[in-house]
């Protein structure tokens, strides 16, 4: 469970980056870009844990379906606002709170990426 704990914050530490970039007005597509395949895996990562049982969420799988449509939606109109808004208060909460009832169940044995 460490692994994908790690692998979580690694997640976060990147968002954060480009959030900040995105506010700082610097280039960010490309990063966002590059991230894609990093939050494919997270993403992907997530539902099979859940689906196994090997953690147990109230996730609103819909609410994720719908932030991971917005992020495409903000990348392809290279909308930084619209993009900005839903990394801060779409992903980014959403790895928060993944990461937030890991700690506290102690979940940490039994989920596996």
């Amino acid at each position: 469970m460490e692994e994908f704990s790690n692998l979580l914050w690694h997640n976060i530490e990147i968002v954060q980056c480009i959030c900040n970039k995105i506010e700082n007005q610097e280039a960010y597509i490309e990063d966002i870009r590059g991230y894609l395949p990093s939050l494919n895996q997270m993403i992907t990562s997530i539902f099979t844990n859940m689906q196994q049982g090997q953690i147990s969420l109230e996730l609103n799988q819909g609410f994720i379906i719908q932030a991971l449509n917005d992020i495409l939606y903000g990348i392809e109109n290279e909308d930084s606002v619209f993009l900005l808004d839903v990394l801060r208060y779409g992903l980014l909460e959403i790895y928060g709170y993944i990461s937030s009832e890991l700690q506290s169940e102690g979940c940490y044995e039994s989920v596996n990426i």
